[in-house]
């Protein structure tokens, strides 16, 4: 009876030790997040230093969808924004990855990298800074595997949309 009090007491301190250390860290932010005066952001129209006409287009106006969807900020002109987010599209690389008896390419892999930029207009300076922000997405184009094939521009419009999320992502949640 003593050991089963005794296994009680020392089960009860390592809760609440672990309770008191949980709530401790409650106010600790594991991820910085966006000021709370920052709800307008304006999207110009990024920047392309690739040979892909047009990506600068269908990316700016995915990312543009994709935030009005998510709601968590509204998107308005740039002297109106509370934030500034700016992207260069530097680089838009297609490369083969499965080959098959006659070098003929079956898979590849297209990866457009981006320098992106958040500016707060309020405070007057950056926020976040990334100079090789990546995305990366892979597709067959023809079905010896039994896989369904895809062209470059739907994938490429894949590609983009998974793109756009993250960029979202890197806004909103700082990550």
């Amino acid at each position: 009876m003593a050991v089963k009090k005794r296994i009680g007491i020392v089960m009860l301190a390592s809760m609440m030790a672990v309770g008191y250390f949980l709530t401790g860290c409650s106010d600790v932010a594991v991820r910085p997040g966006l000021p709370d005066y920052m709800s307008k952001l304006s999207v110009p129209v990024f920047q392309n230093r690739t040979a892909q006409p047009e990506i600068e287009n269908e990316l700016t106006q995915q990312v543009n969808q994709d935030f009005l969807v998510d709601g968590r900020m509204e998107l308005t002109d740039t002297d109106k924004a509370n934030a500034i987010l700016e992207g260069i599209i530097v680089q838009y690389l297609l490369e083969p990855l499965l080959l098959d008896v006659h070098n003929t390419p079956q898979q590849y892999k297209m990866r457009l990298i981006l320098r992106l930029s958040l500016k707060d207009t309020k405070a007057g300076r950056s926020l976040w800074t990334e100079d090789a922000f990546e995305e990366s997405t892979t597709y067959y184009v023809a079905n010896n595997l039994g896989i369904t094939p895809e062209d470059e521009p739907t994938a490429r419009r894949r590609l983009v949309k998974q793109l756009s999320q993250r960029i979202i992502s890197k806004v909103i949640e700082g990550f």
